[in-house]
Parts: structure tokens; C-alpha cells; sequence
């Protein structure tokens, strides 16, 4: 089944079901070879089989340990990240695939086979170097294969972080896919918390959906927890900034979970004015 276009009026419909109740499919894969299910485009994927070199297995196990636990604590999901296994991610549509951090240059050129010509990185330099990332070689590797490389990075496991980094990180996101040239990757950490919050506000601001279709849209293909609380605030922050404005906290939880057109456009114009800063 071919990848839908997240802005399409068929993907916007509010009686999609899952590509018509098929179950997703989930490929591995190991080194350079991809087995693909053809029913199934929006696909589970896991690269680069070994893990970053001069990590003892046993620190390599304890800093998996470690990571979930704060994930599980901040998060309150149930999704673990599992570095060992390598580079994993959805294509969400034909220009956006959701994944976790490339750990080798391998991995770069994977994602060019894939048809990725931008990636959008969250992390901070403090993420990268805790799993031993050397990522001048990923830059470096990019750069070789003609990779637009981007970074927004927003704090791990913060909501507030999230949501002050949410509009320019869609801003690179948006500009990336008006620009054409191919998929764009956008990852955190694990994929599941700063990433896909990155996409969902992107589908919703962008695409004509609520939060809770976007949300579910991305999820459904993903599965993952990002924080719908900092996607409801970045709206708010975008949509109103009138000094009078009743305090986002007071407001209920179903404020901003969906928007006025006249405040969508509102919300375009400004992200877009984010562009390059």
C-alpha cells in the first residue's frame, strides 16, 4: 500500500481505520539489507545492527537501564528505547519518516536510500555524548551524500522545553518539506518523546487536523507517547500573546486541541516567521 499524503483529504477523513484495519507490518534491518512488507509502506524499520564502537556491552546495557527508567518516569509510557538494536523508524508518509538517533555513518547512507534528503535532529549535545555518538562523522556523512542536517534541540523528558522548542522545530520541519527535495528524518533520542510530538504539531497546525487525529495518525503507525500537553501549549503560545490572556495552566484539557481557521493561519504565518532563527 502506497504512503499517504498527511495532508490529503483521504488521510484527513475521521473514518480512516488503520489502512482499512491492516496490521503493521514490522521489518528488521540488519546491516544494508531491508525486508519490506509491499501491503505496508508506513513500516517499523530497524538499521545498523552494532552498536557504537568502545561501549562495553555492560555499560552499554546499564545506560539502556537507566535511560527507560527516566523515560517510564517522566513519560509515563510503557515504550523502552533499545540502543543495541540499532537505528529504528516509520516512514510516515512520502515526506516524513519518524525514527531514532543514527548512531554510524551506515545509517546516513541508509536513510538516502530511503530517500531522505533532510534530517531534523532534537537532541542536545549532552544526549549525543551519552551514548557515545561520534557525530562529526554523521555530519561528515551527510554532507558526503547531500543531506540537509538540522538541529532543534529541546531537553529530554521536559515538557516545558518541549513545548518553548516546539514552533521552530516545526518551523525546520515545514520549510524542509515546502523545499522538496526529499523525506525528511526527524529524530530525538528514542524516537518516541521529542520526535514525533515534532511531527504531530506539524500534521496539526499544518494539515488541517485536530491533535487527537494527527495524534492518532502518527501513533497508529508509531507506537510512541509524546507529550499531547506541550503540542496544546506551543499552540496556545502561538495563537494568543495578548497580554490579557488567561494562563494556559487554567485553561482545560481539551483547550487547543483544535483550532479556529482564522487561528491556524495565525499560526502558520508566525512558525514561518521562525524560519533561519
Amino acid at each position: 500500500m502506497a504512503a499517504i499524503d498527511l495532508c490529503s483529504p483521504s488521510f484527513k477523513s475521521s473514518s480512516f481505520q488503520r489502512f482499512r484495519g491492516e496490521k503493521a507490518s514490522i521489518c528488521l534491518v540488519y546491516g544494508r539489507a531491508l525486508a519490506k512488507d509491499n501491503r505496508k509502506r508506513a513500516a517499523t524499520c530497524n538499521a545498523s545492527n552494532s552498536s557504537p564502537g568502545g561501549v562495553r556491552s555492560g555499560s552499554r546495557r546499564s545506560r539502556m537501564e537507566d535511560y527507560n527508567t527516566a523515560m517510564k518516569k517522566m513519560m509515563r509510557n510503557p515504550y523502552e528505547y533499545h540502543h543495541d538494536l540499532g537505528m529504528n523508524y516509520n516512514i510516515i508518509s512520502d515526506d516524513l519518516v519518524v525514527g531514532s538517533q543514527p548512531q554510524k555513518p551506515e545509517d546516513i547512507y541508509h536513510l538516502k536510500e530511503e530517500g531522505v534528503a533532510y534530517i531534523l535532529c532534537l537532541q542536545q549535545d549532552k544526549d549525543i555524548e551519552y551514548w557515545d555518538i561520534d557525530f562529526a562523522s554523521i555530519a561528515k556523512s551527510c554532507s558526503n551524500v547531500g543531506v540537509h542536517h538540522m538541529r532543534r534541540p529541546a531537553r529530554d523528558f521536559d515538557p516545558n522545553s518541549l513545548r518553548s522548542q516546539l514552533p521552530k522545530a516545526v518551523s525546520s520541519l515545514e520549510w524542509a518539506i515546502s523545499d522538496g527535495k526529499g523525506r525528511v528524518y526527524v529524530h530525538c533520542t528514542a524516537g518516541l518523546g521529542r520526535a514525533p510530538a515534532v511531527a504531530i504539531a506539524y500534521m496539526f497546525w499544518f494539515c488541517d487536523m485536530n491533535l487527537d487525529t494527527a495524534y492518532n495518525k502518527l501513533t497508529s503507525k508509531r507506537p510512541c507517547g509524546p507529550n499531547k500537553t506541550s503540542i496544546r501549549g506551543a499552540t496556545y503560545d502561538l495563537a494568543k500573546n495578548d497580554p490579557w490572556k488567561e494562563p494556559f495552566e487554567s485553561l482545560p484539557e481539551y483547550a487547543f486541541n483544535d483550532i479556529a481557521d482564522w487561528e491556524r493561519k495565525l499560526i502558520k504565518d508566525r512558525v514561518r516567521e521562525l524560519r533561519g532563527t
